[in-house]
């Protein structure tokens, strides 16, 4: 499971609870390029009929594979064929994902594609809405604390008072959120076979 409770404390930057509203994100679909590795030996000497060779020089040159992934940003509204992975959400953190959808989509693979689409919006909003009341209450923990200190920076001390505080609050609504979560991702089991059986039959 790739969710836990420490993971309700979301990284800190600063933003505000406003940030919550939906952004739209560039999308775009990875490519690998490989660069194919060489590796040329020469060797010259020289020599007279007579005599024996007088010098031998070798070289060996060795270029190394290199292999780059670079992002290709694409049109999602052009590229629906393509699965398109956009960029984190600034609350969240998550990133969104556009699932492919083919000229043909059979019902199983709608019913695959849709459910998957329901899960991804069941986290999104939880962890909006979460890390969106963890960065207000940090602000204003940070603002009392920093009162209290005469104006002097809040300490690591201090803000391990708060993380503790904030996860035990937290702790029921975390606790709903692992439940939901296992049932909507068991949920997929059922429309992920049917999908993969009707590709195998369609082989046959």
């Amino acid at each position: 499971m790739h969710k836990t409770l420490h993971a309700a404390v979301a990284p800190s930057r600063t933003r505000t609870a406003a940030a919550v509203t939906t952004t739209t994100p560039r999308l775009w679909f990875y490519s690998t390029t490989t660069t194919t590795t060489t590796t040329t030996t020469s060797s010259s000497s020289s020599s007279t009929d007579t005599q024996p060779p007088t010098s031998t020089t070798s070289t060996t040159s060795t270029t190394i594979a290199k292999r780059s992934t670079r992002p290709k940003f694409l049109n999602p509204s052009t590229n629906r064929d393509k699965f398109l992975v956009g960029t984190a959400h600034p609350v969240s953190n998550l990133r969104p994902v556009l699932y492919p959808i083919p000229d043909h989509e059979s019902e199983a693979d709608r019913q695959l594609r849709e459910r998957r689409e329901r899960v991804d919006a069941f986290n999104q909003d939880f962890w909006a809405r979460n890390n969106a009341l963890f960065i207000q209450a940090k602000a204003d923990y940070e603002a009392m604390a920093l009162e209290k200190n005469g104006g002097s920076p809040v300490t690591s001390e201090q803000l391990s008072v708060f993380y503790k505080d904030f996860l035990d609050k937290a702790y029921d609504r975390q606790m709903e959120y692992n439940r939901q979560w296992w049932i909507e991702n068991m949920g997929l089991l059922w429309p992920s076979a049917k999908a993969v059986f009707r590709k195998w039959t369609n082989r046959s």
